[in-house]
C-alpha cells in the first residue's frame, strides 16, 4: 500500500505540480535530483557537485531545492558556526519528510527519522507556546560532527544519532567547550543498556527516546 502510495504521491509532486511552478524541461533533472539527495542525507550537500552531476547550474540547483522544500518533500538542516572556531561549511545537509523514501543506509534512514521526529517538536513549541527555536549541525573543517544542534530560547541541545555504537562519541568533547550549557545526548537505535554519565552526559536507546520525545517538559513552558 506505501509503495503505491509513494509512487502516486512522487507522480502528483513531479508531474502536476512542478508543472506549474517549473517548465516542462526541467522535470527530469529535478527528478534526478531528488534520487541523488537520497543518497547524500546526513550529509552537506555542495550545490557545484549536484550541478555537476545534473548538468545544470549551481543556481538552478538552489532553485530547485527551494521548489522542493516549499512543495514539503525536503527540508534543509543547516550548519551553525557561530561562536564555533573554524567551523566553516556552509553547505546544509538535506532531510526528506516522507522517511521512506531513503533506502540505501539505514544509519541515513535512522538519522532522517530524528531530523523529522524534532522538526515536528520544534514547530509545535513554536505554534503552541510561541517560543523562538531553531535546528542546526555543528562541523569544523576536521570533520568532526555534532548531527543537530537544538535551540529551545536559551536552552542548548547536542543531539549524536548512531544505528549501534554506544560508546560516548568523541565530537561532544570537542564543541562541549564552546557550549558548555547544552544538553548531551547520543541516540542509538540498537543499544544493550542506557547510560547516563556524571556530566549528565545521556546515552539513550532511539526508538524509546523518540517515542517519549517532549522537549517542552525540559524548558517547562505552560501551555495556554
Amino acid at each position: 500500500f506505501y509503495r503505491r502510495w509513494q509512487k502516486t504521491h512522487t507522480d502528483i509532486i513531479l508531474r502536476q505540480d512542478l508543472i506549474d511552478l517549473e517548465p516542462v524541461r526541467s522535470i527530469n533533472q529535478i527528478e534526478t535530483l531528488i534520487e541523488l539527495l537520497k543518497k547524500r542525507v546526513g550529509s552537506p550537500i555542495s550545490y557545484a557537485s549536484l550541478a555537476q552531476d545534473i548538468e545544470c547550474s549551481p543556481k538552478s540547483i538552489k532553485n530547485w531545492l527551494q521548489i522542493l522544500e516549499n512543495l514539503y518533500v525536503v527540508f534543509p538542516v543547516r550548519p551553525y558556526h557561530k561562536n564555533i572556531a573554524r567551523a566553516i561549511l556552509k553547505e546544509p545537509k538535506y532531510y526528506f519528510y516522507d522517511t521512506g523514501l531513503i533506502n540505501n543506509s539505514n544509519g541515513a534512514q535512522i538519522e532522517n527519522i530524528v531530523a523529522c521526529a524534532l522538526l515536528k517538536e520544534l514547530h509545535f513549541l513554536e505554534d503552541a507556546c510561541g517560543v523562538k527555536t531553531s535546528i542546526n549541525f555543528i562541523r569544523n573543517k576536521q570533520g568532526k560532527e555534532i548531527d543537530f544542534f537544538i535551540q529551545i530560547e536559551d536552552k542548548k541541545f547536542l543531539i549524536e544519532v548512531k544505528s549501534s555504537d554506544d560508546s560516548l562519541s568523541s565530537s561532544f568533547k570537542i564543541f562541549e567547550k564552546y557550549l558548555p550549557q547544552a544538553m548531551k545526548i547520543q541516540l542509538v537505535d540498537e543499544i544493550k543498556k542506557e547510560k547516563t554519565y556524571p556530566d549528565k552526559t545521556e546515552i539513550r536507546k532511539l526508538s524509546s527516546w523518540l517515542a517519549g520525545l517532549d522537549l517542552n517538559l525540559s524548558m517547562k513552558i505552560p501551555l495556554k
